[in-house]
C-alpha cells in the first residue's frame, strides 16, 4: 500500500483497537445462558447487558462530535481506550451482576467515543492518496470482528470461564493503550472550542431513551406493568422534548432537522427496523440452542459464524451493485428475504436440525447485506453535503436506539409468552413459544418495513439519486455558476497522455477531468501526474521546481521514459476517482478540495455532469470584488 513502517505501526493500533470493541459487542451474547444461571437472573434482566451497552454507546455518539472539537485526538483515543479497559476489568471481576451490567456501560462508554474517533484519526493521519488503502484494511476488521466473536466467546466459556473472557478484553484493551501512546501523533482538535455541550440536552436523551428501554424491558415483569407504562410514556415525553429543543438551539447536540428530510426519514426509519432485526438475533439464538436446544456456547458461536462472514462478504458487494442498480432493487429482494427468513425461525422448534437453523440465519445475513447499506446510502444521498455529518450522527444514533429498544421488546415478549403458557405447556415447550412469538413480532416489523420499501424507495441508481437529490436541494446555485467558467475542457477515457499534453498546451491548463462515453468524469490527470512519471523513481519531491531539476539530471533515461508515456492511457497516469465539486457548494468547500487535492482548478458537478470549471484566481476575485463592494458600502 505504500506506507512507512510509522503508518502500518499506526494503522495496526487504530484497527486492533476498533477489532477489540467490536469483537466486544460480539462476545457477550453466547455468554448469556451461563451469567443467568450463575448469577440468578432471567433473560429479561440479562438482555440489559446488550441494551445498555448500545444504548450508551448511541448517547455517546453526538457527545464525541462536541468531545472532538475540545481535545486532541491522540487524548480523546488513549482515554477512550482507558475508559473501554476499564469497563472491560469491572466486567471480569463481576462479583454482582449489577457490577458486570456497570462494567458494559463503561466499556460502552469509551467504545462509544473511539469508534466516530477512529474514523477521524485514519483520515487526519493518512494523505488522501493512502486513504483508501487504510480504509479498506478498517473495512476488513469490521467485518471479521462480528463474524469470529460467538465463536471465541462460546470456546471461552466451555473450555474456562465467562470472566475470562473479559479479562483478555481488558488486557488486551491495556496492550492498545501503551501502543497507543508512543505511536499516536499528538494532533490539536479540529477547531478552538466553539462547540458547546448542552446539558439539558444531554440529560433529556439519557433519562428520555433510558426511561423508554426500561418501561419495555420491565413490562414482563409481575406487578411492574403500572410503572413500565409509566416508564415509556415519560420517556416518549423526555425524547419528544429533546427533539424539539435541538430544533431551537444554534448548536444542537444533535441536528434533528435532517429528519424533516423525507426520504432521509425514510431511510432512518427502514434501517432502525433492520438494524433491530439484526441485535436481537443474538440475543435469543443463544437460549434457544444452549439452554432449551442443550448445545454448548461453542455450537451456539458457529451457528452464527457462516451468517456474519456471507454478511461481511456482500456488504462491499452490495454497495457496488447500489451504485449500478440502485437501492429499489436490492432493497426490496432483500426486505422479501429477511421478512421470510425472520418469520420462519417462528416456526422452529426443539428438534429442528442445527443445518436447518444455520441456514435460515445465514440467508438473513446475506438479507441484511442488500438492505443495510444500500437503504442508509440511499437516505443519505438526500442531503446536502453540509449536512452529511449530522445525518450520519442521527442516523447512527437512531439505529443504536432502535437496537436496544427492540432487544428490549423480544425479550419482553419471549418472557411475558413464557410466563403465560407455562402452567398448561411447562417447560421447555413454553419458552419454545415465547421464542417464536418474539421472531413472530420481529417478522411483522420487518413486514411494515418491506412494504414501506416497496411504495417509499425510489428506482433511481445511486450517482442518479444523488445528482436527483442535488437538484432539489435547499442551497443555492446561483453563486458558483454566476463566478465558474462554462467552457470545459475533459479528456475521453480513451485518451493517450500525448493527448492530455497536447491540450494542456493549446488550452493553456494544467489539469483536467476524464469522462466517460455518458460524460460523467471518472478520473482526473494534471501536469503533476505526468512529471511524477517522468521522474528517477524513489524519493519523495514537495516542491515541483524539485522534481523537474531530478528529472532533467537523468537525461539519459528521459527519452525512453517520455516516449513510454507518451502512449499510456491517461485513466493509467491519471488519478482514478473524480475530483469535483457540487454546482450546490459554497465556497468554503471550494476552497477546501483545491487546497486539500493542491489544484488551481476543479470541476463543478451536478450529479454527475460536468457543468464548469472553477479556479482558485475565480474565487480571489470573487472574495476581492465582495470585500471590496461591502467596504464601499460602509464607508458610504
Amino acid at each position: 500500500m505504500g506506507l512507512t513502517r510509522k503508518q502500518w505501526f499506526m494503522l495496526g493500533v487504530l484497527v486492533f483497537g476498533s477489532f477489540l470493541t467490536i469483537l466486544n459487542q460480539t462476545l457477550v451474547a453466547p455468554a448469556q445462558p451461563s451469567i443467568m444461571e450463575d448469577m440468578a437472573v432471567n433473560a429479561a434482566t440479562v438482555q440489559w447487558l446488550q441494551t445498555g451497552f448500545t444504548l450508551v454507546n448511541a448517547i455517546m455518539i453526538p457527545i464525541t462530535a462536541f468531545l472532538q472539537d475540545r481535545f486532541s485526538t491522540r487524548k480523546l483515543f488513549i482515554t477512550s481506550m482507558l475508559l473501554f479497559a476499564g469497563g472491560s476489568a469491572m466486567a471480569a471481576v463481576g462479583l454482582s451482576f449489577p457490577m458486570l451490567l456497570a462494567g458494559r456501560l463503561v466499556q460502552a462508554a469509551g467504545a462509544g467515543i473511539l469508534m466516530p474517533m477512529t474514523m477521524t484519526v485514519l483520515m487526519l493521519t493518512f494523505p488522501i492518496e493512502k486513504r483508501g488503502s487504510a480504509m479498506g484494511v478498517f473495512g476488513l476488521v469490521i467485518a471479521f470482528a462480528p463474524a469470529v466473536g460467538p465463536t471465541v466467546a462460546g470456546i471461552i466459556i466451555d473450555t474456562a470461564d465467562w470472566h475470562i473472557m473479559f479479562l483478555a478484553v481488558t488486557v488486551l484493551s491495556l496492550a492498545v493503550v501503551v501502543l497507543s501512546v508512543f505511536l499516536m501523533e499528538a494532533r490539536p482538535p479540529a477547531s478552538k472550542g466553539d462547540s458547546a455541550l448542552d446539558p439539558l440536552s444531554l440529560t433529556l436523551s439519557t433519562l428520555g431513551f433510558g426511561l423508554l428501554l426500561f418501561g419495555f424491558s420491565t413490562v414482563s415483569s409481575s406487578g411492574m406493568l403500572v410503572v413500565s407504562l409509566v416508564a415509556v410514556a415519560l420517556g416518549a415525553a423526555g425524547v419528544v422534548w429533546f427533539f424539539i429543543r435541538q430544533l431551537h438551539l444554534e448548536t444542537p447536540m444533535l441536528q434533528a432537522r435532517v429528519l424533516f428530510n423525507r426520504r432521509f426519514l425514510i431511510g432512518t426509519i427502514i434501517g432502525m427496523l433492520v438494524q433491530g432485526a439484526l441485535l436481537s438475533l443474538p440475543v435469543l439464538m443463544p437460549i434457544y440452542v444452549q439452554s432449551l436446544m442443550g448445545y454448548s456456547a461453542t455450537v451456539s458461536g458457529l451457528l452464527l459464524m457462516p451468517g456474519a462472514i456471507i454478511m461481511g462478504i456482500m456488504n462491499p458487494v452490495a454497495g457496488r451493485l447500489f451504485d449500478k442498480l440502485g437501492a429499489r432493487k436490492l432493497a426490496i429482494p432483500g426486505m422479501v428475504l429477511l421478512t421470510a427468513s425472520t418469520f420462519c425461525y417462528a416456526f422452529v422448534g426443539l428438534g429442528t436440525s442445527l443445518i436447518t437453523i444455520a441456514i435460515i440465519n445465514a440467508v438473513r445475513m446475506f438479507s441484511m447485506a442488500l438492505v443495510n447499506m444500500p437503504i442508509t446510502t440511499w437516505g443519505m444521498n438526500a442531503l446536502d453535503n453540509k449536512l452529511m455529518n449530522h445525518g450520519t450522527s442521527v442516523n447512527n444514533t437512531l439505529r443504536q436506539v432502535a437496537g436496544s429498544l427492540m432487544t428490549a421488546v423480544v425479550i419482553s415478549v419471549y418472557a411475558l409468552t413464557e410466563q403465560l403458557d407455562w402452567p398448561s405447556m411447562g417447560w421447555p415447550q413454553s419458552a419454545m413459544e415465547g421464542i417464536n412469538f418474539s421472531f413472530f413480532i420481529c417478522g411483522i416489523l420487518m413486514l411494515v418495513g418491506l412494504v414501506m420499501t416497496v411504495a417509499l424507495v425510489k428506482t433511481k441508481p445511486g450517482a442518479a439519486e444523488a445528482a436527483s437529490s442535488s437538484s432539489k436541494a435547499d442551497a443555492p446555485r446561483g453563486l458558483l455558476e454566476s463566478i465558474m467558467k462554462t467552457d470545459i475542457y475533459a479528456l475521453p477515457a480513451t485518451a493517450t497522455v500525448h493527448d492530455a499534453m497536447q491540450m494542456f498546451i493549446e488550452r493553456g491548463i494544467s489539469a483536467a477531468p476524464i469522462v466517460n462515453e455518458q460524460g460523467e468524469p471518472v478520473g482526473f490527470i494534471s501536469d503533476g501526474d505526468i512529471l511524477k512519471r517522468l521522474a528517477k523513481q524513489g524519493g519523495t519531491y514537495i516542491d515541483p521546481i524539485a522534481l523537474i531539476a531530478n528529472t532533467v539530471e537523468d537525461r539519459s533515461g528521459y527519452d525512453e521514459r517520455l516516449e513510454q508515456l507518451m502512449q499510456k492511457n491517461v485513466c493509467e497516469v491519471g488519478v482514478p476517482r473524480s475530483i469535483g465539486v457540487s454546482v450546490h457548494a459554497d465556497i468554503a468547500e471550494v476552497c477546501r478540495i483545491l487546497a486539500q487535492n493542491h489544484l488551481k482548478k476543479v470541476p463543478v458537478l451536478d450529479g454527475e455532469r460536468i457543468v464548469g470549471i472553477i479556479n482558485r484566481s475565480d474565487i480571489t476575485r470573487y472574495s476581492m470584488e465582495a470585500y471590496l463592494a461591502t467596504r464601499t458600502i460602509q464607508v458610504a
